[in-house]
């Protein structure tokens, strides 16, 4: 016990005499440090004094040197101005240098990069750089335009385009005069040269659209040189159905629709075997014959859209252009690989004043063709009775014609471009299976006490076979 309280005062001593000193030491660098601070706010507030005088100082210099900066960055906009116009009227020079020389390929590459250099100025706001860049471009697009249009035309009635009747357009695909090489060697030179003026050709031609109403896809112009070509067919086709011609007959729409098949038809050899390897040959994605068709189908469809208003009321007129204009477009893609992402027919009859229309007709002559097979003599009679390997399930008459009636429809309506007037047609066809259901349920009340009679068990087999056949037509949806 005594040892350890021994123990325990020499630790207390040690610690009372350490302490003192630590504390001295501590305040020692306190003290120091205190000096090093005031030491440091000296500096700062000498250097802060220096700052503010030197900032005094340069001030008028900063002044002089903003304005100095401003000026560069003046003359510099004025310098890229005048290289602007520069370049301008070094390649306007070089077009009319060409032509001057009748190198024509050569002006119109120039004119390519006049049209790009216009482009790339679009987003400028120098309005006078680009009035006097967009007049540039016009004005030897004009030109170039004119020239080689005429010189196009020469060759192509040399072909003697365009082909009129299919005997003309088989004549000049086989006959092979001594001048044909040279002829189609200026052919393909004065198309390329053509091509070249397309992107120059986009800066001042809008192509022609239709109201907004009609949503037809968007699509860019048909290329100049095809343009070209279109130009003495869309000439025939207004004179022919425009005002007052006796071949302008609403109710035959039959005389124009089949009258652009026949001109598509007449130059498909032509454009294919002539026309595409020239675009092939330049790397052109455009196929030559759709390019063709898509500029006379433009002109059916402003044909529609001005006839359509005139026979909407009229129930028979209509039901004739309808059926018209679906066999135009059945033969248009399924003869001509019309691709139905482009413009068509389906679009000018999906307008919403015609399309109601339409389904309103659709469903008035889809009755009266129900009303005419249920009051049929043989309208329970199977018109497969005497054969057995082909009458298993004894569907009569009436159900047959009525599914029939159903698949007419879905093809009249399969080639809409949206969905939303499909399901229009969807819910007009759904209506009439539940009204074709009501008309079997009145004649079967009509047969109760017959049970076993002729007709109930024709109705019966009516509905086994409309039930077969619209699970049928389920399975192949899902698939």
């Amino acid at each position: 016990m005594t040892e350890s309280k021994m123990q325990l005062e020499e630790q207390v001593l040690t610690i009372s005499s350490e302490i003192p000193k630590r504390i001295q030491n501590a305040l020692k660098n306190a003290e120091e440090s205190k000096q090093f601070l005031n030491q440091f706010l000296e500096k700062e507030t000498h250097l802060f004094s220096s700052i503010n005088s030197h900032l005094q100082t340069a001030q008028p210099w900063m002044e002089d040197l903003g304005a100095m900066i401003n000026q560069i960055h003046e003359i510099e906009r004025h310098l890229a101005y005048l290289t602007w116009i520069s370049q301008i009227e070094e390649l306007s020079d070089n077009i009319q240098q060409y032509l001057m020389t009748n190198n024509v390929p050569e002006a119109a590459s120039t004119l390519v990069s006049m049209a790009e250099l216009d482009i790339k100025l679009q987003e400028s706001s120098c309005t006078h750089l680009l009035s006097f860049m967009r007049a540039t471009v016009k004005f030897w697009h004009k030109i170039l335009k004119d020239k080689l249009t005429s010189d196009f035309e020469e060759v192509l009635a040399q072909l003697h385009w365009p082909f009129i009747t299919s005997s003309q357009s088989q004549t000049v695909g086989l006959s092979r005069p001594a001048s044909a090489p040279e002829i189609h060697s200026n052919l393909e030179t004065l198309f390329c040269q053509l091509l070249k003026l397309q992107t120059s050709d986009e800066l001042f031609t809008e192509p022609k659209q239709l109201p907004e109403k009609y949503s037809l896809p968007a699509s860019s112009s048909v290329i100049l040189p095809i343009q070209i070509m279109l130009t003495p067919l869309q000439k025939r086709f207004r004179y022919h159905f425009r005002g007052n011609r006796q071949t302008n007959v609403i109710s035959k729409p039959e005389w124009y629709l089949a009258q652009v098949l026949m001109w598509i038809g007449n130059h498909t050899q032509f454009l294919d075997e002539k026309i595409q390897p020239i675009l092939d040959k330049v790397g052109s994605s455009v196929n030559a014959r759709l390019e063709f068709s898509r500029g006379l189908v433009i002109l059916v469809l402003e044909k529609l859209a001005a006839d359509i208003p005139c026979l909407l009321y009229d129930d028979n007129l209509f039901c004739h252009l309808v059926d018209e204009v679906l066999l135009f477009e059945r033969e248009l893609h399924s003869v001509h690989g019309y691709p139905g992402t482009f413009a068509n027919c389906m679009h000018i009859l999906s307008e919403e004043t015609c399309f109601q229309r339409w389904l309103t007709v659709e469903r008035k002559f889809a009755l009266q063709k129900m009303d005419s097979m249920l009051s049929s003599e043989a309208a329970w009679t199977s018109q497969y009775k005497d054969i057995t390997d082909v009458d298993e399930m004894k569907v009569p008459d009436c159900a047959e014609t009525f599914m029939t009636l159903l698949l007419v429809i879905t093809d009249r309506y399969k080639n809409l471009p949206t969905a939303s007037r499909k399901l229009q047609f969807l819910e007009l066809q759904k209506d009439l299976v539940d009204d074709f259901r009501i008309r079997l349920t009145q004649v079967m009340k009509e047969e109760t006490r017959a049970s076993l009679g002729f007709r109930y068990c024709a109705i019966l087999n009516a509905v086994n076979y409309i039930s077969t056949v619209l699970a049928d037509w389920a399975d192949n949806v899902v698939s």
